[in-house]
């Protein structure tokens, strides 16, 4: 386990213990302090970067918005929601260029500096050396769409600058997500929370369930995927495909693990994170993939990129205009398509400033698109075949589930290699045979029965929450011997068989440097 995530346990436990000494009304003020420590431990300059966030969103929704008087009139109001959009778009500019400038700014430098290499200039961009404060791009997605909300006059501005705060801040949230709104979090987040011995040990058990993907699954799997990634031109066939599907299950065991730890921690506290995953290697479709995985991004991106773009005059002006010409499924589609582009393209960027997350966005925008639009031919097919409802097909069904599943495997084989030449290299070979051993790989056959025994496990589960059952209220209604022991087999199978110690890299949480 990394620095990290011990600070980040030693916190949580502190955090917890203080929480239920303090008065219920300032339990509140207890998460926020523990939320700005635990940014101070893991980065001394972060909190600075956070801090300018916060100060900049309370201010632009508090003192530079300007609310029209009941009795002023129609071009006193125009003005007053103009004056208003500025502020927030001028702040949400002004949020996304720190970003911008930490995160991307060595990419888009590098590929401006090859252009004036062509032209034959010589002025080039220096690269910048620094260090991306964690979780500043989970912070910055929060704080915008608590802009955008209040600006829709969803809901009121915060009048104290600490809930502001605490609202981005809060330490369980603030590495990995999920990505939340403040509707869905602040009533929680406020309200001070009774001890509930239910609650909490329905958290700790999903802590435990985190660190099992974590360190049973993800880090063991990690041995093969950096074997074959670091010199993917020496593998081929079978050890090819075992990178692409050990890459998929460690990242979403890695991803979903770190969720499930923080759901599982804010649990702890009577507080309600929203879920980021709902079992997405059983959908049956690239879109309902992305309806199952990373949940709160894909929600983020809907209601503040794909709606914003959509319903634009720039796209639905000329999009009626090409419509009223043309008209086809194509046309009808096109502000879609157009949204779909910005979105894809934002989900790639936000992912990290490589050529291959942008691939990786167009990948999906792609297929998505193509699903789109073919959609009333499978339609007319399915009629021709008599196939009355699609999804009650088992053969069609069972089709769709391992179209699903190469799309993905191919997707994340983009994500997870090195570069993009990687990517496709892994990708071509494929189809050459490997004359290795499956044991060459980085696993031995001790590794390989308890990395196969941990994705059983993770199936099993998954099939099990496929149908509506929840196993952690399951567990709660078995008697006191049976849930104890239960507990104490699930921790103790993390001990025995996590990937930790002398043979073993520790291995950050992947969507952390995010």
């Amino acid at each position: 386990m990394n620095t990290v995530m011990l600070i980040y346990f030693g916190v949580l436990a502190a955090a917890v213990l203080v929480y239920y000494l303090v008065p219920m009304r300032v339990r509140w003020v207890v998460l926020l302090v523990f939320s700005l420590l635990f940014s101070a431990l893991i980065s001394t300059y972060m909190i600075a970067f956070f801090l300018f966030t916060a100060v900049s969103v309370y201010c632009a929704t508090r003192w530079g918005f300007r609310c029209p008087a009941e009795d002023a009139s129609a071009s006193a109001i125009k003005r007053c929601d103009r004056t208003n959009r500025l502020v927030i778009a001028l702040t949400i500019l002004l949020n996304l260029a720190i970003l911008g400038v930490l995160k991307y700014f060595n990419f888009f430098g590098g590929m401006f500096n090859s252009l004036l290499s062509l032209s034959g200039t010589s002025f080039r961009l220096p690269a910048l050396r620094v260090m991306l404060p964690l979780g500043i791009s989970f912070y910055t997605l929060c704080a915008i769409g608590y802009m955008v909300d209040i600006l829709r006059k969803k809901y009121p501005a915060e009048r104290n600058f600490g809930k502001v705060c605490l609202f981005l801040c809060f330490f369980p949230k603030i590495l990995e997500g999920p990505i939340c709104r403040y509707d869905q979090t602040a009533p929680d987040l406020f309200e001070g929370h009774a001890a509930d011995y239910r609650e909490m040990m329905f958290g700790v058990q999903r802590i435990v369930w985190g660190l099992f993907k974590k360190i049973v699954v993800a880090d063991r799997l990690f041995l093969l995927v950096k074997t074959v990634a670091d010199a993917p031109s020496q593998y081929s066939g079978v050890a090819s495909l075992l990178f692409m599907v050990c890459y998929t299950v460690q990242l979403y065991a890695d991803f979903s693990g770190f969720i499930d730890i923080a759901l599982g921690s804010s649990q702890l506290f009577g507080v309600r994170l929203p879920e980021n995953f709902r079992q997405p290697f059983f959908a049956k479709s690239a879109q309902e993939f992305w309806q199952r995985w990373h949940i709160t991004l894909g929600a983020w991106l809907k209601e503040y990129v794909f709606y914003t773009v959509a319903l634009s005059p720039r796209v639905t002006g000329p999009a009626a205009k090409i419509k009223k010409k043309f008209r086809n499924h194509f046309t009808k589609m096109l502000p879609t398509i157009v949204a779909l582009l910005a979105v894809w393209l934002c989900n790639g960027l936000w992912h990290g400033p490589e050529w291959k997350y942008i691939v990786y966005g167009l990948y999906y925008f792609v297929i998505i698109t193509a699903g789109m639009l073919t959609a009333p031919l499978f339609a007319k097919l399915y009629a021709k075949l008599k196939i009355k409802n699609p999804d009650k097909n088992i053969p069609l069904r069972i089709l769709r589930h391992v179209r699903t599943l190469a799309i993905i495997l191919i997707g994340e084989t983009i994500f997870g290699a090195h570069t993009l030449t990687d990517a496709f290299t892994i990708l071509a070979s494929l189809f050459r045979p490997y004359h290795g051993s499956v044991f060459a790989l980085g696993l031995d056959m001790r590794e390989w029965l308890v990395a196969l025994a941990g994705m059983a496990v993770m199936l099993a589960v998954g099939i099990v929450k496929e149908r509506g059952v929840c196993i952690r209220a399951q567990i709660a209604r078995r008697a006191l011997p049976v849930r104890w022991a239960t507990y104490l087999a699930m921790a103790m199978f993390v001990v025995v068989f996590g990937a930790y110690g002398n043979l073993y890299t520790v291995v950050p949480f992947i969507y952390g440097t995010f």
